[in-house]
């Protein structure tokens, strides 16, 4: 079993995931529409890093149609959507700084995750 890259701060791991996640080699299929997010790719472990307890999963997804979107999940014992919003801001902030008004699906899945999702590219892609 492969063991999840481990940082030491939520800085460092998302310089090294986002820089993995966001190479399009590395975009993965989005998830059907009648699909919850349990069942994204999470098993994958090169998608994910660690900070202490705190686990992070990164994405870029592709719908059928050539919409890309951007998954960034969060997971921790006694985690909050409100403290895993405080991580998305921390994380992003050197790549894509949040920005009022600036629009996040929020979905908590049945193992915990606390899924942000967001278009990534402002038009679909042309094939």
């Amino acid at each position: 079993m492969l063991s999840i890259h481990e940082h030491a701060t939520l800085e460092e791991a998302s310089v090294a995931l986002l820089d993995f996640a966001m190479a399009p080699s590395n975009w993965v299929p989005a998830l059907a529409p009648d699909t919850t997010p349990t069942n994204v790719p999470a098993q994958d472990v090169q998608y994910q890093r660690r900070v202490g307890s705190l686990r992070i999963y990164t994405t870029v997804e592709v719908t059928p149609s050539l919409e890309v979107f951007l998954r960034i999940a969060f997971r921790a014992p006694g985690l909050t959507p409100v403290k895993a919003a405080d991580h998305l801001e921390t994380f992003l902030r050197t790549r894509i700084p949040l920005t009022p008004n600036t629009e996040w699906q929020v979905e908590v899945d049945e193992r915990r995750w606390i899924h942000f999702v967001r278009r990534f590219a402002g038009t679909r892609l042309q094939a």
